[in-house]
């Protein structure tokens, strides 16, 4: 499945942010994007701050 071109709302990291356990800062950093970003710029958001696909996923139950 191809993302590459689909739209990160800021509503959608609100919902995966329980997930993730992070920080406060590295919240903030996640938040601060200018919303709707496409889904690169959010996963190389999630990368900076210590958060990847692979954990989304396995914290959500699913396999990579």
């Amino acid at each position: 499945m191809d993302l590459s071109h689909s739209l990160i709302t800021r509503q959608h990291v609100l919902r995966l942010l329980p997930l993730m356990d992070l920080s406060p800062g590295q919240t903030e950093k996640l938040l601060a994007l200018p919303y709707p970003v496409e889904f690169p710029v959010a996963a190389a958001a999630f990368e900076a701050v210590g958060a990847d696909l692979d954990t989304l996923t396995d914290r959500m139950g699913g396999s990579p």
